[in-house]
């Protein structure tokens, strides 16, 4: 694994030597809150009970990703602005058609972010193929003395050639709830079937794919958590 980058000290920092720039920063963007889907595609609510980021352990299951909803851009298509993405949309019981979920926090200017999306994007349509689902949510921009703006958000889908799910999650008002992210990027593996966190911790994965295709196979072999 990836040393991940501390993300609340690296971010003063950088602000502070750049103090003395005198450009000007494009608007921020107004991350308000917006109602997610309460059912999935198929009409099945979502679930309530146990609801956090702890991952499973050998001793215990994982707590259940709560039914988050952000604004983004669904499989990076901006060609219908930015629209409501819940994970109740991704929610699949039966997993005929979603498996798991690869949920990530990144932020614009850190390297290993840029590094790790290239990496997905290189194996996210044959991981897609297999019931993989992806959410990127941006917390920062470019410029980490600046509040991230929509500007931030489409040069990062068109400089790294997205095309899973990336969206806004400033600051990491959402994820920031209920998972320690002091560090990026941070990455977590969801079971859809149930919406059971598997694993999450900070840093990249030393092998993206093998990481993914882990939670595949556990998947594979294991009923959901009750």
């Amino acid at each position: 694994m990836h040393r991940p980058i501390p993300l609340i000290l690296t971010s003063l920092l950088v602000a502070v030597a750049g103090c003395g720039d005198d450009a000007q920063p494009p608007p921020p963007f107004d991350d308000v809150e917006v109602q997610p889907s309460s059912t999935n595609p198929e009409g099945i609510a979502y679930p309530t009970e146990d609801l956090g980021a702890r991952p499973r352990s050998t001793s215990a299951p994982g707590q259940r990703i709560p039914n988050f909803a952000f604004q983004g851009y669904p499989d990076s298509d901006r060609s219908q602005g930015l629209r409501v993405v819940s994970m109740a949309d991704l929610f699949d019981p039966s997993g005929s058609k979603r498996k798991v979920l690869h949920l990530m926090a990144a932020v614009a200017w850190c390297p290993h972010c840029s590094a790790q999306t290239d990496a997905m994007v290189k194996v996210h349509e044959s991981l897609r193929a297999k019931g993989v689902q992806v959410v990127q949510a941006l917390m920062e921009g470019y410029e980490p003395s600046w509040a991230i703006s929509l500007e931030d958000l489409d040069r990062w889908v068109d400089a790294h050639a997205t095309s899973f799910t990336v969206v806004f999650d400033v600051e990491g008002k959402r994820l920031s709830t209920v998972a320690s992210v002091s560090a990026v990027p941070w990455n977590a593996l969801i079971d859809l079937r149930s919406m059971e966190v598997l694993k999450a911790h900070p840093g990249s994965p030393a092998d993206y794919e093998a990481w993914v295709e882990d939670g595949l196979d556990w998947v594979a072999e294991n009923p959901p958590r009750d």
